[in-house]
This record gives C-alpha cells, structure tokens and sequence, in this order.
C-alpha cells in the first residue's frame, strides 16, 4: 500500500506557492499570484527616499542649530517615509531655527 501523497512533490520547498489537488500533487494555482516590484520601481523609490532623506537632514540641521544628530535622525526618517516627513518638514518651516521663548526675558521686558 503505497500513499500517493509521497509519490509527488509533498510539502517540498519546490511546491511552495502550489496548490495541491485531491491526489496530493502540485498544481499551479490561479490564488497565488506574486506582485514583484520591476527595477524601475525600485529605482524611483530609493531615489524619492534618497532625495527626501537628504531633504529632511538638512532641515534637520538647520531647525537644530546645526546638530548632526538631528540632521541623522532626520535623514532616517525622511528616507524611511519619504512623502510624510518633507511634509512635516515644510508644515515647521523648512530649515528655519526652531522658535524657543525664553521667558525670563519675557519677565524682564514686561516688568513682572
């Protein structure tokens, strides 16, 4: 007595994304369709990042008073989500100093 399901390809790494019929054989699947990004994709999207990440670390740099560890951390980020952060970057003013309020001058010109 001989089990037909071990006659075929069984769960083997070459019937991965098969499917397999009643007897246990691998058939092609219709459900199993992989999408593969093309190398123009690919390409488009590391120079978006490129670009946004170089972007995003100069605003980080400037807004920082020139810190290169927020020119860093502004890089990654801006690499990592490239239409998100050079939005949030020119909602805060692209590469203008971060306003601070120091307000004990504030005490001082106003008498209190």
């Amino acid at each position: 007595m001989t089990n037909r399901y071990y006659d075929g390809p069984g769960l083997g790494v070459s019937a991965l994304g098969q499917a397999a019929d009643s007897l246990g054989q691998a058939t092609d699947s219709p459900i199993s369709v992989s999408i593969r990004p093309t190398g123009a994709l690919i390409g488009a999207w590391w120079s978006l990042s490129t670009v946004s990440g170089l972007l995003s670390a100069y605003h980080g740099y400037k807004r920082n008073g020139g810190n290169l560890g927020w020119a860093l951390a502004w890089f990654l980020m801006g690499s990592a989500l490239p239409v998100v952060v050079p939005v949030i970057a020119f909602t805060q003013g692209y590469a203008k100093p971060e306003v601070t309020r120091n307000r004990r001058r504030m005490r001082r010109r106003s008498g209190r």
